[in-house]
């Protein structure tokens, strides 16, 4: 390369220490007067260098990592070094824009921009049009013409952000125009543009979005082939996780259907439920596994924990007797708003006495316990009496200031607990008096046995295999057992160590929390050692020792492409599997697929947050949501869609309907029969109706509990309907639809709907959080409900007392068709 110089002006002679400045070796090198020197290559230039003439010398700034501004030079050497430094720069700078496109058409063009290339292309590409926004004259002087239109385009973003967006949704409309025919017969329906944009964003992670009826399993299946037959993606790379196995098979049926109905021979990719893949991975480990008979069957793990509990509490005092104390949730009744509040639970006794309140029943187990007899006197005088020691014993209900229960004066209330003392005194009898502030302060059995020792009162522990007797004979034990599998399925399920069990007992606000803590750090290590003794693991195993398996490097995973179903009913565990195969798999895109109107599962582990709140908890994802359906009329969607989304936490959809009627397809039947409640006559009734209309039509009757439905199916047994006629649960009813659907059960109470039961708190504890809104999962239950039925939804519901659901349809005007005066006449009131 010829050597181009510069030297200072006859006035840079004076007042600049440069002696030259030239180019030499791909670099331009300032030598000084002191025999230094210092050199820059052009190719870390960040812009073209800049020439300036003054009226006695010339100025060139230098743009590389700073600016170097070097004056006081010769203006024609300076003028002729700069124009040299431009062309030596415009090569470098050709090569970077040619590598730029390069890199445009691999991670932007030729696919989906992925969020984890958007750091290449910031620094690669994006940079490059901003830096061209600041010199475009200089850049349009010495860079190619088509050059510059692709640095054009580029600059026309004014963020990074804004950049991404606008190459993906090139992308999209280009691969929507290329598969156009594709998408047409890929399923028995053309794909909507919705289907079609959740086939083809393949981002690091995605969140397909669906609604009842909208085909998220179309979406599925689709993507799948298209991965396979436009992206050169091989079947074995491509995951698809089912919720369960019907599911999976299902989806396994589905996609070789679509595959031979498009003409195409490929084998399905691995499709599985997460259970079945946890299995698959440790047998590619070659590990001898045996399932435990506790996974596949309910009544062998009942049997066991059953007989684990009973010898325990035989053979354990300090165990059973937290056991004992832990029987109950505890209430404060100082708490309670009013008395109605306090009396609403009644308290079973080891004695088998029924008491009004916690305290009482604390007070019975312990007399129980220490071998004291008692009978429950339950007036205004005293609570108990022992009859071998003529002892009254009385429990007062106030703190230690002398507070009462929120609906008792104090006044009153210390007037009382004279009296009751002047009584027992007037009639020469022994009173054992406590407090609730015993109980507060965690010194109610203290103060008992104090005060009936103080009378002499024997206090002899009962063998403990009498205490199991009668847990035994009381059925307080079965009741127990089911609650405590059900804690260990959640505890299983969210894969808890006793420091997270502890801490969300803890939380939750529950009284006892550390007893019970206790109770079930025990349960879970002994459930582990009898796996251990089976050499066996269980469902929730696999999925625990699969991740392990992973992150050890014992197994591969080969998978670039990651499909979820019913995302919206994903647990904390199967996430942290998911994000397992993710982080050490070769890249893979993953797609969540689901409904959070449709997440109705939290009892088994559903953790619809992680839908609701996928940005925050999962990563930055690209969105499609799926707003057309083609299962239900715009009635039927207009009613439930509005009723869902009065949940602010849930996503807002805006859902069409392939099927459009002007008249409402919901109606509101009462259960009166000839002016008598027969819900089962009048479901016979409905029945008969449709089948006048439409003799061949499915019919599907709902209801939340499966008694009901038990009920209504006995009294039809006889009749010999031509119609498919179906009895679902609303929670078994999920993806199912029927041309009409009955829904009944619409009462108040714990056994209505919604529900007023909030479930046993210990297990509501170690569950995933429920979101706030109240009755939100029920609310969710009757969409599903109503969503199931394609022509239309019959609500049948007592027309006084009925459910909060059906006072919000008739009150708030939803567009429903009320068929009873009776209801009409009660929102008037």
């Amino acid at each position: 390369m010829a050597q181009f110089i510069a030297t200072p002006s006859w006035l840079g002679r004076f007042f600049t220490r440069i002696s030259t400045v030239t180019i030499k070796q791909n670099s331009l090198v300032i030598h000084c007067k002191n025999n230094t020197s210092r050199a820059y290559l052009i190719s870390d230039f960040t812009n073209f260098t800049q020439f300036k003439k003054g009226l006695f010398s010339g100025k060139i700034t230098l743009n590389h990592s700073t600016k170097t501004v070097i004056s006081l030079l010769n203006k024609q050497q300076a003028q002729t070094l700069s124009e040299q430094l431009n062309s030596e720069f415009a090569n470098h700078l050709e090569e970077k824009v040619n590598t730029a496109k390069t890199l445009v058409k691999r991670y932007a063009t030729n696919e989906y921009l992925r969020d984890s290339n958007v750091p290449l292309l910031k620094s690669a590409v994006f940079s490059l049009a901003h830096r061209y926004n600041a010199l475009p004259a200089l850049w349009q002087q010495h860079l190619s013409a088509i050059n510059i239109k692709f640095l054009t385009i580029l600059s026309s973003s004014p963020t990074v952000a804004h950049a991404t967006e606008q190459l993906r949704k090139s992308y999209e409309q280009k691969t929507l125009t290329a598969r156009a025919d594709f998408y047409n017969v890929v399923e028995a329906n053309p794909l909507t543009r919705e289907q079609r944009l959740g086939v083809i964003r393949n981002n690091d992670k995605n969140l397909v979005l669906a609604a009842a009826g909208t085909g998220k399993t179309s979406v599925m299946v689709a993507k799948a082939l298209d991965l396979i037959v436009h992206e050169g993606v091989k079947p074995e790379q491509i995951l698809i996780l089912a919720y369960n196995k019907n599911a999976a098979n299902e989806l396994t049926e589905r996609f070789n259907l679509r595959a031979q109905h498009a003409n195409l021979k490929v084998t399905p990719p691995t499709i599985l439920t997460f259970h079945a893949l946890g299995l698959k991975l440790l047998k590619n480990d070659n590990k001898a596994l045996s399932l435990s008979p506790f996974a596949s069957d309910a009544m062998a793990l009942n049997k066991w924990f059953t007989q684990w509990l009973s010898n325990t509490l035989k053979t354990d005092p300090r165990f059973c007797k937290t056991f004992v104390e832990t029987l109950y949730e505890p209430t404060d009744s100082l708490n309670a708003v009013t008395k109605t509040a306090i009396k609403a639970q009644t308290y079973h006794t080891l004695s088998g006495l029924k008491v009004s309140s916690y305290q009482l029943l604390l007070i019975a187990n312990w007399l129980y316990m220490y071998g004291i007899e008692h009978t429950y006197q339950n007036d205004d005088t005293a609570d108990f009496f022992l009859p071998q020691y003529n002892i009254y014993l009385v429990h007062f209900a106030t703190d230690r200031q002398g507070n009462s229960a929120q609906h008792i004066i104090k006044s009153h209330n210390s007037g009382h607990i004279k009296s009751v003392r002047a009584h027992h005194k007037k009639h020469g009898q022994t009173l054992v008096q406590t407090f609730h502030y015993n109980w507060q302060n965690g010194q109610l059995e203290q103060r008992l046995k104090a005060q009936l020792q103080k009378h002499k009162v024997n206090i002899n522990p009962v063998d403990n295999h009498a205490v199991y007797e009668r847990l035994s004979a009381t059925g307080l034990l079965k009741q127990n057992v089911n609650k405590y599998l059900n804690c260990l399925s959640a505890i299983r399920g969210e894969q808890l160590s006793d420091s997270q069990i502890a801490a969300r007992i803890a939380k939750s606000g529950i009284i006892n929390h550390k007893r019970y803590t206790t109770l079930l750090v025990a349960m879970q290590r002994a459930y582990n050692e009898k796996l251990k003794e089976q050499d066996a693991i269980d469902f929730d195993g696999m999925i625990a020792s699969a991740t392990q398996a992973i992150k050890l490097g014992e197994v591969s995973v080969p998978w670039r492409h990651i499909l979820v179903d019913e995302f919206q009913d994903i647990s904390c565990a199967r996430m942290a599997f998911l994000n397992t195969l993710i982080h050490y798999g070769p890249q893979p895109c993953f797609t969540a697929v689901g409904d959070d109107w449709q997440s109705i599962y939290r009892f088994s582990g559903g953790n619809l947050a992680l839908t609701t709140q996928f940005n925050d908890l999962i990563g930055s994802h690209t969105l499609t949501v799926l707003q057309k359906t083609f299962r239900y009329n715009n009635s039927i969607s207009e009613v439930a869609g509005r009723f869902v989304m009065q949940n602010p936490e849930q996503y807002k959809k805006h859902i069409t309907t392939h099927t459009q009627v002007s008249s409402p397809q919901v109606v509101l039947m009462d259960d009166l029969h000839q002016g008598k409640k027969s819900v089962a006559l009048k479901v016979q009734q409905t029945i008969a109706t449709i089948n006048k209309n439409n003799s061949t039509a499915s019919i599907a009757v709902l209801s939340r509990y499966r008694f009901m439905l038990n009920e209504v199916e006995q009294h039809l047994a006889d009749n010999n309907y031509a119609n498919p006629l179906h009895f679902w649960t609303l929670h078994g009813s999920k993806g199912l639809e029927a041309d009409y659907c009955i829904i009944i059960g619409f009462e108040q109470g714990k056994l209505g709907f919604p529900s007023n039961n909030p479930g046993n708190l210990l297990v509501e504890a170690l569950l995933p959080a429920q979101d706030t809104f109240i009755h939100s999962e029920e609310r969710r239950l009757l969409y599903v409900g109503i969503t199931r039925a394609k022509h239309k939804s019959y609500l049948i519901a007592p027309p006084s007392g009925c459910s909060e659901f059906i006072s919000e349809l008739i009150n708030d005007n939803y567009p429903i068709h009320v068929a009873s005066s009776l209801f009409a006449k009660q929102s008037k009131q």
